[in-house]
């Protein structure tokens, strides 16, 4: 069975490193919880959200292309301003919107949500990182030990920065590390920081949901 997907983003950033992440986590739960052999599609059929934002348009859109795929993930950080709660509510009125203009299941809406922002999760494996900037080690302090402790990192975008200074390139293209990063992590060790798992629980009632794993 082939498994289609398709994303609302809310940056060109936001694309690169989850287009990367997210077909990797499906194939990681289907090979071992699927029901069937399932062929998930490596990139998404459709990306929501790029060219505009607002939440009218975007559903209009989501229902115009309803038959494109078989799960959506709506993206939306926890950083800046933005509360928790905040941000909730604005995933909620998106999908709340589809619902509303074209019965759009609503449970076949995955929440992907980091901590802070997507960088919180793409420093938080180590090992990941040092394969994607070419080093096999970096100096202590210079990147946190667990995923945990990069959930409560203020700016993970600086550590990025310092962690291309201290390798000598002053100059890179950020959204190509974060896939190289995204293509080396480790969803064991992703599994330590708590949106992760809220992420990971999320899109497991979505398959679950559309009988891609069992109840």
């Amino acid at each position: 069975m082939y498994l289609s997907w398709a994303a609302y983003y809310e940056g060109r950033t936001d694309s690169a490193y989850f287009n990367v992440l997210i077909p990797r986590l499906l194939e990681d739960i289907l090979v071992d919880e699927g029901i069937r052999p399932y062929d998930v599609g490596i990139t998404p059929s459709v990306e929501f959200g790029m060219n505009n934002r607002a939440f009218d348009a975007a559903a209009s859109e989501i229902c115009r292309r309803i038959a494109e795929f078989h799960l959506l993930f709506v993206h939306a950080d926890y950083g800046g301003r933005a509360l928790q709660q905040t941000i909730a509510e604005r995933r909620e009125a998106l999908i709340q919107a589809a619902a509303f203009e074209c019965a759009f299941d609503e449970s076949t809406a995955v929440l992907l949500s980091p901590k802070k922002e997507l960088e919180s999760w793409a420093i938080a494996d180590g090992q990941a990182v040092q394969a994607a900037f070419g080093v096999t080690s970096l100096p202590d302090g210079l990147i946190p030990l667990t995923a945990h402790q990069a959930e409560t990192v203020a700016d993970p975008k600086v550590v990025l920065s310092d962690i291309s200074r201290y390798v000598g390139r002053r100059r890179h293209d950020g959204n190509a590390m974060l896939v190289r990063i995204a293509q080396e992590q480790r969803f064991a060790v992703l599994r330590g920081a708590a949106s992760f798992r809220e992420f990971e629980e999320s899109l497991k009632l979505a398959l679950r949901h559309i009988g891609c794993i069992a109840q």
